[in-house]
Formats: structure tokens, C-alpha cells, sequence
């Protein structure tokens, strides 16, 4: 939260690819948004705090079988998105 701060208060970020994962540098997972190590919640209420308001997009969702081309995944984590803004608001 501390480099969402550092850099939002500058306006130093004009995109955000929000992610999640499992593990740490050079050892982790991809997984959906509500699942990883990061608190996304937070991380949207720290966002809104610096008052960023550029793009927020989902990256690297997970795949599954029934998924081969994560269409469904990003439907998901684009929902995941609007919700989370739509909570801090």
C-alpha cells in the first residue's frame, strides 16, 4: 500500500493492471483477485484515497478447462473491479 501511496500522491501512476497472486518474487501463482496475498481491498481504498482516477484493469487471470481463452475470468474480474469501486466510493 506504501508504493500505491508513494507514487499515487505524485500522480505517478496511469494504469493500473490489478492483480493477484500467492507466494512472492520469483516464486508465486497467478490467482483471481480475491484469492492472492494481496488485500485488494485495500489496495482499491488506498487508490481512491491518492485520488487516482485513470484505468483500472484486470491482468493475468487464471485459466481453466472449461476457460481455455479466460473470457469468463476477466468477465469476472472486471465485475470484481466495478464492485471494489464502487465500495470505496
Amino acid at each position: 500500500m506504501e508504493f500505491i501511496r508513494f507514487f499515487g500522491v505524485r500522480k505517478k501512476i496511469f494504469n493500473v493492471h490489478f492483480r493477484n497472486i500467492r507466494g512472492r518474487r520469483d516464486e508465486f501463482a497467478e490467482v483471481y483477485p480475491d484469492e492472492g496475498d494481496v488485500d485488494m481491498v485495500q489496495a482499491m481504498r488506498v487508490y481512491r484515497e491518492v485520488g487516482y482516477d485513470q484505468m483500472i484493469m484486470p491482468d493475468h487471470m487464471p485459466t481453466h478447462a472449461d476457460d481455455p481463452e479466460s473470457l469468463q475470468a476477466f468477465a469476472f474480474g472486471y465485475g470484481y473491479i466495478k464492485a471494489l469501486i464502487q465500495s470505496v466510493a
